[in-house]
């Protein structure tokens, strides 16, 4: 049982994509939600997570942000949290772009367990870059997250790229560095496959853990719209 416990504290956070250095245009609205089927060593889970953002003006973009786990067959791990933050668009080039994010957050199931899951802040500091030739665009981004929860303190880098092999239909894999507290050590890559749709875009992926600590992958799936 306390193996378990010690699990659970250290994976329960799920970095879902739902945040990256880019701003929203003014009065546009961004929503994603997605399912994910999980397995932590050997245990079966599921988490529901819903993303929305929205273009304040040219320079500034709330985001908002709830998720939620249950695990089957194991009592006290279920949990919820939520986060909302305000992005600052701090340069902007044709190509390259730099922001500065900053909130609020609470609940394990993103803060983290073992007093992270208090409510606490977050800041964020992010840059990408995105080309758009006649064939192929991509897009490459990176961000360092603090969390701070009192005495309970994580940090993580975060860092993703994507490709357009075909027309509306983008490769995106994604990699999360997390350290700080007793429990927060973990890396994890996600790859999905992206289907822009004339309304919707529709993906599909899978997650693991690589950090070798402890056994832990996924598959979602997920629906995104921009209006």
């Amino acid at each position: 049982m306390w193996g378990r416990i010690l699990i659970f504290s250290c994976v329960l956070p799920w970095p879902m994509a739902g945040a990256a250095p880019w701003i929203q245009e003014e009065g546009v609205w961004y929503t994603r939600a997605a399912l994910v089927s999980e397995t932590v060593e050997g245990l079966n889970g599921y988490r529901a997570d819903a993303y929305l953002e929205y273009g304040l003006s040219d320079e500034w973009t709330v985001t908002l942000k709830g998720e939620a786990v249950r695990y089957t067959g194991v009592d006290g791990f279920d949990s919820r949290g939520w986060r909302a933050t305000a992005r600052r668009l701090l340069y902007n080039s044709n190509r390259l772009k730099v922001s500065g994010e900053a909130g609020l957050l609470q609940g394990s199931a993103i803060g983290g367990r073992n007093g992270c899951d208090r409510l606490g802040a977050e800041a964020r500091m992010g840059v990408s870059w995105s080309s758009r030739p006649r064939r192929h665009p991509y897009f490459l981004y990176a961000e360092g997250v603090g969390r701070f929860h009192g005495d309970c303190q994580r940090r993580r880098l975060e860092a993703g790229y994507g490709f357009s092999p075909y027309p509306s239909i983008w490769t995106i894999t994604q990699l999360w560095i997390e350290r700080g507290a007793t429990d927060a050590p973990s890396d994890k890559i996600q790859t999905e496959i992206v289907w822009n749709a004339e309304r919707l875009d529709y993906s599909i992926g899978v997650r693991r853990e690589v950090g070798n600590a402890f056994v832990e992958e996924g598959v979602f799936v997920s629906i995104a719209r921009t209006f």
